[in-house]
């Protein structure tokens, strides 16, 4: 492989230039007639695809790639990475996470070398986090504590935490569900998953007769810059806080809400 090429690609994708990357990636693999050179570039245009949201050039990119007579344990291994990625991108969220599991399962030996720690660690968390949005959350659960440890340069440490609140939630374990939404919270959610945490801390809060704080939060999520744009969520947070406010004899504010929440 054209190694000044390769790195000329990569130097492109890590300054942000994913388009221009991606064209230099499938140049290297046009010049080369080895299969796992070709496929291995073609993975990273794959990349470079799914992070600019084209999923159907991905998809038929990854189709292609399929087709190759690649033989390497590693570049299949990569190969699958991607196809992985892209089905959790996709939505489907079933395929990417037994996608995820196969890889872990067929590549056992690579993937406890210290050479691919940080591949291992990226393959568990977006299985943990699939698994997580599939409502698995005994499935997800260890893999997530495992990963509050990771500290691989892709980690995001404030979905583990998030996710380990949602897990813990399933499991009845209120107080270290708390803990866990308020650490994601704390080290600065994107604004969905920041209204959502605040809710079900609210929600717990609530379950206990910590009405005043429950009050808080779901204050605190409505004010969560666009966090409520979804028109269920911003229904459920209305929901709560007319609840709250009747437990907490503010029957004024309790019917405003519960008008607030009838036309979503």
């Amino acid at each position: 492989m054209d190694s000044a090429g390769f790195e000329n690609a990569n130097k492109l994708h890590n300054a942000g230039r994913i388009e221009d990357a991606a064209r230099e990636f499938h140049a290297l693999a046009d010049e080369t007639d080895d299969p796992d050179e070709k496929a291995a570039s073609f993975a990273n245009e794959h990349k470079c695809y799914c992070q600019l949201g084209w999923l159907d050039k991905a998809n038929a990119l990854m189709r292609q790639i399929r087709s190759l007579p690649h033989q390497d344990k590693f570049v299949r291994m990569i190969v699958d990475f991607a196809d992985a990625c892209m089905m959790a991108q996709m939505a489907k969220l079933d395929e990417g996470a037994l996608k995820f599991e196969q890889i872990l399962d067929s590549n056992r030996e690579l993937l406890t070398s210290s050479d691919n720690r940080n591949l291992y660690e990226d393959i568990q968390e977006r299985r943990a986090f699939l698994l997580a949005g599939l409502g698995r959350y005994t499935q997800a659960l260890p893999i997530l504590e495992e990963a509050v440890s990771f500290t691989h340069g892709e980690s995001d440490p404030k979905l583990v935490h998030f996710y380990l609140g949602v897990c813990y939630d399933a499991a009845s374990e209120s107080s270290l569900a708390k803990k866990e939404f308020l650490r994601a919270v704390d080290l600065g959610l994107d604004a969905q998953f920041e209204a959502s945490a605040r809710y079900r801390v609210a929600m717990l809060y609530f379950t206990s007769g910590a009405f005043g704080q429950a009050k808080l939060h779901l204050e605190c999520a409505l004010a969560v810059p666009e966090g409520v744009a979804d028109l269920q969520l911003r229904k459920y947070i209305y929901q709560g806080l007319s609840s709250t406010c009747h437990y907490l004899g503010e029957f004024q504010e309790e019917q405003k809400y519960l008008k607030l929440a009838q036309p979503l």
